[in-house]
């Protein structure tokens, strides 16, 4: 499951976890056709680093109505399912679901794995109708599948493998902001955020599953939770450790690109075990061109971003990819041809990733103003989403918010900038350019751009470093305000944690 900024796949994906003293050398079997036999965990494994074609051959060998095997098999399609969105493939699978849950229902019942791998399956399966459109039925097996691992754990509360999807699930309703907790208490759903984090803890140091539940405890905190150079170094050392897990790799590359940790990127690229016995995922070339364009090379980035277009057959990042063309060619000089990397945009892809939504907000933007964005404010924030903090403030150093005319512009440029001071220790001087980039996202609220939210959510912070609890609610709240902006889902999930985790 190796998406640019879909790791929130990864979010359910956890297995089981810390296991007593019996269970630590084979896994027993819960009838003569549920057995998770040696073969079947190194299939597992297999899956897990991206190994498909070597783990469908270890499957193969196994008996089709092992519910371990319909298990680990479901775990395999599904992997190479979000990878390539396939749309026929999908539909071709979909009727396996109740084929498989069916030859799981049939095994014991008084064993714990019976509700375990039908709620495993559900996750599974809820994934994949997220990823394909079918966002309703999506959540009713997320429910399904919480109300059996809740069931499992009253009955064997010793049976420590159920708190691998527990934990994460206890973290996804623990985000959930106060005033919206209602929903979850009718539907029965109940958890908190440190609940979930303890439990993915004991499950990372399980001798088959410890891993996938690390991945999902470095997801939750570099995407729902402020991310440290602690856990930056933990993750590091996870990869190091792995050093033939391509999927491991693949998501600390992801979170290096997204918290401007451009060169760790780039080693991570360099080091990766990615070869012909990998799945093929058409998400590396992404990475490639991130890097690429981040380091101001601008014609290598484009030939990653081509490479993607030309090889991956979904929609996702298909419109942000076609932006980022635009940005090579029209900062390497060549507007014209940007300009028809714009007008791609509306005609591909979908508006499901945040980034999508940004690229197709911004082609609306263009063919209702036909100006395009003010140069040295996209080099400033291309220098800070690297990480480059000083190329940032030397492109910055001879402007002011009266430099821009648009006040989109101005707003931008007094987020860009704040930004930038908060991520040099420089808080106080980002506090005035947060708040001005509310003033006038506020003034021009009925635009919905995301800079006033963005500013919000960061204030937030820093008034939580400060101890400053009152000031830091009032500016998470005010974040959670903002409507119909383009990042919404990541701010809203940010700013609710953060209230959570300070008790409000």
């Amino acid at each position: 499951m190796v998406f640019k900024n879909l790791h929130i796949a990864k979010f359910f994906l956890c297995s089981f976890i810390g296991v007593p003293l019996w269970f630590i050398f084979t896994v027993p079997a819960i009838a003569s056709d549920a057995d998770f036999t040696p073969n079947l965990q190194k299939a597992y494994a297999e899956i897990f680093k991206l190994r498909l074609q070597a783990g469908r051959e270890l499957i193969a060998r196994e008996n089709p109505k092992n519910a371990f095997r319909v298990y680990v098999e479901n775990y395999a399609d599904m992997v190479e399912l979000l990878n390539s969105e396939d749309q026929t493939a999908y539909d071709k699978l979909a009727g396996k679901e109740d084929e498989r849950l069916t030859i799981i229902e049939s095994t014991d019942k008084k064993s714990p794995y019976n509700r375990f791998l039908r709620a495993e399956l559900k996750i599974h399966w809820a994934l994949l109708k997220i990823r394909f459109g079918h966002e309703v039925k999506a959540a009713w097996s997320i429910i399904q599948a919480y109300r059996l691992l809740e069931e499992n754990q009253k009955l064997f509360p010793k049976f420590v493998p159920n708190l691998k999807s527990l934990g994460c699930l206890h973290v996804l309703v623990g985000s959930i902001p106060e005033n919206q907790k209602w929903v979850t208490g009718i539907l029965g759903l109940k958890g908190n955020i440190q609940q979930g984090l303890k439990e993915l803890e004991l499950a990372s140091h399980d001798r088959i599953w410890g891993l996938e539940a690390s991945f999902c405890e470095f997801f939750i905190q570099a995407y729902i939770l402020p991310y440290n150079d602690t856990v930056n170094e933990a993750l590091l050392q996870a990869v190091k450790a792995h050093d033939d897990n391509l999927n491991l790799n693949f998501l600390a590359t992801a979170i290096s690109l997204k918290g401007g940790r451009t060169e760790q990127a780039a080693s991570l690229i360099r080091k990766s075990p990615y070869d012909a016995s990998y799945l093929y995922c058409p998400v590396f070339e992404l990475y490639k061109g991130e890097i690429n364009l981040f380091q101001g090379h601008y014609p290598q980035a484009a030939v990653a971003y081509q490479s993607y277009i030309r090889n991956f057959k979904g929609k996702t990042f298909l419109k942000d990819t076609y932006y980022k063309l635009f940005l090579c060619t029209w900062l390497g000089g060549d507007e014209k041809k940007g300009i028809a990397y714009i007008q791609k945009i509306p005609t591909v892809g979908s508006t499901v990733a945040e980034s999508d939504k940004a690229a197709q907000k911004f082609y609306e933007n263009y063919a209702k103003t036909n100006t395009l964005p003010h140069k040295s404010l996209v080099r400033i924030r291309l220098a800070f989403d690297a990480g480059y903090y000083e190329k940032a403030f030397d492109e910055a150093e001879n402007l002011s918010e009266n430099n821009f005319s648009q006040p989109k512009d101005k707003a931008d440029f007094n987020y860009r900038l704040a930004r930038v001071y908060q991520k040099t220790a420089q808080p106080d001087k980002a506090i005035a350019y947060y708040d001005r980039a509310i003033a006038l996202s506020d003034k021009y609220k009925e635009a919905q751009w995301h800079f006033g939210a963005s500013s919000a959510l960061q204030l937030g912070y820093i008034y939580q470093e400060k101890n400053q609890k009152t000031k830091a609610r009032s500016y998470f709240e005010k974040a959670l305000a903002y409507k119909r902006h383009e990042y919404k889902t990541s701010i809203d999930n940010k700013a609710r944690a953060a209230l959570t985790v300070m008790g409000f």
